[in-house]
């Protein structure tokens, strides 16, 4: 029943047109999460990567299981989905939250943001790999625009690469991005039963009980020192940046393709990295603008796909 309530707002939304409202909450993901990079580096001043990670997940996973009897939705995926979303979860958000954390002590936030941001570069091979998709001449192009980027933005004219920390950061992000993929593809191996938000709260919660354990055991010499910022940092990440942006994202998903607010989305790393560059004054020259028109002309290609 759901998935025909789904399947006739997409039908609606074909004739007329999604509703405007919708466009403003995809204005919101993209200002929210783009605004979260600066606000995540801001936060690991105070408190461990993983720390981090494990308290965000956890206060994530309380308030969207709060939102159950209000959205209506069952808080266990069905029976032979449950394995399998676990292991996407893992993918896609605890080692993906976890890497991009570890990268962006040494990357600044902007810079983080774009590197993440090329999760669809790595998803065209994979889906070859273990999808057997064909790679058009379109998903080339923009496989080929996205690795361009990357490479400008690797220059030694803006990446030290006599830095070790640069460059583990930068690899923790690139890792961050293909384990994104990963949990993508094995995604899109099936067709789900289990409602979107179960889905949502199954993986934050698999991941969630990843993280905690691993938190403890490499970082408790790491002390959280907490303070107002640090607390509004994690109350922003658990309620508006994951709670809110996945109800906007749901609700988007519901009316339109995800290829075409997959587009509007690709828009996060451009506002981080000008956001990064006015409160951490990070370097728009020549080089980064090219890079990133680069990788976000390759990912936008790649979201217009058939």
């Amino acid at each position: 029943m759901a998935d025909e309530t789904v399947d006739g707002k997409r039908r609606n939304a074909s004739r007329t047109g999604p509703n405007p409202t919708v466009y403003a909450q995809l204005a919101g993901i993209v200002l929210v999460w783009g605004a979260n990079w600066p606000l995540m580096k801001l936060a690991l001043v105070d408190i461990g990567p993983l720390a981090f990670c494990a308290v965000r997940l956890v206060g994530t996973v309380v308030s969207v299981a709060a939102l159950s009897p209000i959205l209506r939705f069952p808080l266990l995926p069905h029976r032979g989905e449950r394995l399998m979303l676990a292991v996407v979860g893992l993918l896609q958000v605890a080692a993906m939250m976890g890497l991009s954390n570890i990268g962006l002590q040494f990357v600044t936030p902007g810079r983080a943001s774009v590197l993440a941001y090329t999760m669809q570069m790595w998803a065209l091979p994979l889906g070859f790999l273990l999808l057997g998709e064909r790679i058009t001449r379109r998903k080339a192009t923009a496989a080929l625009l996205a690795f361009a980027g990357v490479v400008v933005f690797f220059n030694p004219t803006l990446v030290n690469w006599n830095d070790t920390n640069a460059l583990i950061g930068n690899g923790f992000l690139l890792g961050c991005a293909a384990s994104w993929a990963l949990g993508a593809t094995l995604y899109r191996r099936r067709v789900w039963r289990t409602p979107f938000w179960t889905q949502t709260l199954w993986q934050i919660t698999a991941s969630a009980v990843a993280l905690v354990p691993l938190a403890l055991l490499t970082e408790s010499g790491h002390p959280i020192h907490w303070s107002w910022s640090l607390t509004t940092i994690i109350a922003y990440n658990c309620l508006i940046a994951t709670g809110l942006g996945y109800w906007w994202w749901g609700k988007a998903l519901s009316v339109m393709p995800a290829s075409q607010a997959g587009q509007i989305v690709c828009l996060v790393p451009v506002t981080a990295l000008l956001l990064s560059a006015v409160f951490y004054h990070e370097p728009l020259n020549l080089g980064v603008l090219l890079s990133v028109a680069l990788i976000g002309g390759g990912i936008v290609l790649t979201a217009r796909a058939r």
